[in-house]
C-alpha cells in the first residue's frame, strides 16, 4: 500500500526495429516514455506526421457517431447489463489491419452524403413552396400576364394594416382590376390590372402605400407548381428513405469502425511518444520510467523484439525529482478510494501516498453522515446488483465500490443510531443524535482531534524517514504539545481534575508554544525575519479552532437527514389515515422523499467528507503534485481493453 517504485531507463537501439519495439512496449504497458536529453549535437529529436493520423481518427469518429444513430437501440437495462465488449490489445491491431477501412468508409459516407443531400433539397423545395402558398389561387399563369398589349398585370404584396385603403384607391382609378388572392395577419397578396395608361398613376399608389411587387418565376399555374414540388419533395422522401435503410445495414461495420478508431488512438499515440526520442541516423536513444517489479518482463520484451541488439541502463528513480510519474498500489479494500486522491492531486515521488491513511476515515465519516440503515441497506443492495451483474469498465466498477463500502458503514452507524429510514421501524439505539446533542458534539469533536493529529503524525513520520528529526519536532511535535496542553488546560476549567495534571498541560502549552515561536521562522536568515514567521506561526492556532469547528459538520448532516426522513414518515402516516386514495398518495410521497433524501445524504456526506480530507487532514502533511503514471495504450470509448 505505497507509491510504487520506479526505475529510470535509457535503451539505445537501432531505428529500423522502432516499429516493432513500440508495438511491443504498447503490449507491455507499463511504461511511461519522456523526453529523451543529451547535450550532444548529432543527435536530433524524431518528427512523425501526426496531423494525418489525427485526420483519421477525425474520419472515422464521424462515420462511428453517424452509425450509432442508425443502430438498434437496445434497452437500458441490457444495455448496462451487456457493457463494453472486452478485447485485448492484439486482437484490436490485428481486426484492424485486416479491415478494408477505405472502401466501407466511403461506402457509409456516400450514404451520410445521400441523406444529407435529400434534407437540403427537401428543405430548399419546402422554402420554395412557402414563397409560392400565398399565390397558390392565382387565376392566371404568371407568364401569361406579360402577354398583355393594352394593360399592365402586376402581382405583389401590401401589408395587410392597409389592404382596406389600398384597394378602394386602386379601385378609385377609372380603369383598374384588383384581386385579394390571399391575406394573413402580415400581408395581403394581389393581383392588379391597370390601363398602360394609369400605370404611372398606380405606381405612385404602390410607393405610398407600401406595395411591394412580386415576381413569379414560375412555369405554368402556381398550384400546379406546388404540385411538382410536392411530389418531387416525396419523391426525394422515399431517396432518404432508401438511403436509411442502407445506413442500418451498414451498422454492422459499427464495431469494425470502433475497432479500427481505438486502433488509430494507439497509432498516434506511438508516434507522439517517438517524437520524444533522439535520434541518428541508424540509432534512437529512448528513456522513460518503468514499475521496478515489471523490470524483468521489460527486459524480456526488449530482448524478445531486438534480440542483441540493444543497450539499456537502468537506475532507481531520483526520489527529489518532480518528473517521475506516480503509480499507486493498494489492496482492494483501499483502492475505490484512489479516485479523491486523484481528485485532489498525485503525491510527489518523495511523499506517501494519503490513501490508505485517508480511507479509513473518510470510510467512518461518510456513514456518521448519512447514519440510516435502511439507506445504507438500499445502497448496499444496489451498488451489489450493479457489481455482480453489470459488465462495468474500470474507473465505473471502482466508482460503485467505492459506495458500496460507503453503505456498510452507513448501516454500522445507522444501528449505533437506531436508524431505518428515518425510525420508521422502532430500533434500540446506542446514541440518539436528535435527544443526545451533547454526545455528537464531543464525538464530532474527537473523531475530529483524531483526525488532525493523525494527519500531523504522518508530517513527523516523512520528517523522521526523510532523516530531518528536528523538522519533525518543530513541525509537529511542538504544535502536538501546544494542541494537547490547550485541549487539556480548558478541560480543566471545566472538570475538576488534578492540580498536578492541570499544571502539566498549562506548561506543556507554554513551551509548545514558545517552540512554535522561536522555530517558525527558522528558514528566515534575519533575526526580523526569524520573529515575524514565528508569530505568524503561532498565529496559526487560531485556525486550529476553525479546524476543530468544521467537524461540527459531522452532527449537523446526520441530524439534517434525519429530520427530513423523520418529517416524510410523518406525512406519509398522516395520509396512510385517509383511506385508499391517502394509502396510494402517502406511498408515493414515502418513496420519492425517501429516495431522494437518500441521494442527497450521500451527495452530502461524499463532498463535506472530502472536504475534511482535502483542507483539514491534507494540510496538516500533504502537498501533492505528482503526474500520473499513464500507461502506454489509450483509453477506449467503446470497449473493456484486457
Amino acid at each position: 500500500m505505497a507509491i510504487v517504485d520506479m526505475k529510470k531507463f535509457r535503451l539505445f537501439s537501432f531505428k529500423e526495429k522502432r516499429r516493432q519495439l513500440l508495438d511491443e512496449l504498447q503490449n507491455f504497458e507499463d511504461v511511461y516514455l519522456i523526453e529523451s536529453k543529451s547535450e550532444k549535437e548529432d543527435l536530433t529529436y524524431n518528427r512523425e506526421d501526426i496531423v494525418s493520423t489525427d485526420a483519421a481518427i477525425h474520419q472515422v469518429k464521424f462515420i462511428i457517431d453517424f452509425l450509432e444513430g442508425y443502430q438498434e437501440e437496445k434497452p437500458k437495462l441490457r444495455e448496462l447489463i451487456d457493457g463494453n465488449k472486452t478485447l485485448s490489445l492484439e486482437e484490436i491491431r490485428q481486426r484492424a489491419q485486416i479491415f478494408p477501412y477505405q472502401d466501407h468508409y466511403e461506402e457509409v459516407l456516400d450514404i451520410y452524403h445521400r441523406i444529407e443531400d435529400g434534407h437540403m433539397a427537401i428543405e430548399k423545395i419546402s422554402g420554395h413552396i412557402e414563397e409560392l402558398k400565398p399565390w397558390e389561387k392565382l387565376p392566371v399563369a404568371p407568364g401569361d400576364l406579360d402577354k398583355f398589349t393594352r394593360v399592365k398585370a402586376i402581382t405583389g404584396q401590401v401589408p395587410s394594416r392597409y389592404y382596406q385603403e389600398f384597394e378602394k384607391k386602386i379601385l378609385d382609378l377609372d380603369y383598374a382590376y384588383l384581386d385579394r388572392v390571399y391575406q394573413d395577419k402580415d400581408y395581403s397578396y394581389y393581383l392588379v390590372v391597370v390601363e398602360k395608361s394609369q400605370e404611372k398613376e398606380a405606381a405612385d399608389l404602390f410607393k405610398r402605400l407600401g406595395f411591394s411587387s412580386v415576381d413569379l418565376k414560375v412555369k405554368g399555374r402556381v398550384r400546379d407548381m406546388i404540385q411538382r414540388s410536392q411530389d418531387l419533395i416525396e419523391k426525394r422522401d422515399q431517396e432518404i428513405h432508401r438511403a436509411e435503410e442502407d445506413a442500418h445495414k451498414a451498422t454492422c461495420y459499427l464495431e469494425d469502425f470502433q475497432v479500427y478508431h481505438d486502433y488509430l488512438k494507439n497509432e498516434r499515440l506511438k508516434l507522439a511518444s517517438s517524437e520524444k526520442f533522439l535520434t541518428t541516423k541508424n540509432m534512437d536513444l529512448i528513456e522513460g520510467y518503468i514499475p521496478s517489479p515489471s523490470l524483468k518482463e521489460f527486459e524480456d520484451r526488449i530482448q524478445k523484439v531486438l534480440g542483441q541488439d540493444y543497450y539499456l541502463l537502468t537506475e532507481d528513480a531520483d526520489r527529489d525529482s518532480q518528473e517521475v510519474p506516480i503509480l499507486l498500489k493498494n489492496n482492494r479494500l483501499v483502492k475505490p478510494f484512489e479516485l479523491l486522491t486523484s481528485m485532489y492531486a498525485y503525491p510527489r515521488y518523495n511523499e506517501i501516498d494519503p490513501t490508505p491513511f485517508f480511507a479509513p476515515f473518510y470510510f467512518l465519516f461518510a456513514g456518521i453522515m448519512v447514519g440510516d440503515l435502511g439507506y445504507g441497506l438500499l445502497v448496499f443492495i444496489g451498488t451489489l446488483i450493479a457489481l455482480k451483474c453489470f459488465n462495468l469498465d474500470k474507473g465505473k466498477r471502482q466508482f460503485i465500490q467505492f459506495f458500496n463500502y460507503l453503505s456498510i458503514s452507513t448501516m454500522i452507524w445507522g444501528l449505533i443510531f437506531g436508524s431505518f429510514f428515518g425510525g420508521i421501524v422502532p430500533m434500540p439505539s446506542l446514541i440518539d443524535p436528535a435527544n443526545q446533542v451533547m454526545e455528537m458534539v464531543l464525538l464530532s469533536m474527537v473523531l475530529g482531534g483524531i483526525h488532525l493529529f493523525f494527519g500531523l503524525g504522518l508530517q513527523a513520520y516523512m520528517d523522521i524517514r526523510d532523516h530531518k528529526p528536528l523538522d519533525a519536532l518543530y513541525d509537529v511535535g511542538f504544535w502536538y504539545m501546544t494542541l494537547v496542553g490547550a485541549i487539556g488546560t480548558g478541560i480543566s476549567k471545566v472538570l475538576t481534575i488534578q492540580p498536578m495534571v492541570a499544571k502539566i498541560l498549562f506548561v506543556t502549552m507554554i513551551i509548545g508554544m514558545v517552540g512554535i515561536l522561536l522555530t517558525g521562522g527558522r528558514a528566515e536568515k534575519s533575526i526580523g525575519g526569524k520573529i515575524g514567521w514565528g508569530v505568524y506561526s503561532l498565529y496559526g492556532l487560531a485556525n486550529y479552532i476553525g479546524d476543530f469547528a468544521s467537524y461540527f459538520r459531522l452532527m449537523a448532516l446526520v441530524l439534517s437527514g434525519s429530520f427530513i426522513a423523520v418529517a416524510v414518515n410523518m406525512i406519509s402516516g398522516i395520509l396512510f389515515g385517509k383511506g385508499i386514495l391517502g394509502i396510494l398518495f402517502g406511498l408515493v410521497i414515502f418513496l420519492v422523499f425517501q429516495l431522494f433524501n437518500a441521494f442527497l445524504s450521500y451527495l452530502s456526506a461524499y463532498v463535506h467528507t472530502a472536504r475534511l480530507t482535502y483542507v483539514e487532514m491534507f494540510n496538516k502533511f500533504y502537498e501533492g503534485g505528482g503526474r500520473p503514471f499513464r500507461k502506454f495504450v489509450e483509453d477506449s470509448e467503446y470497449f473493456n481493453v484486457k
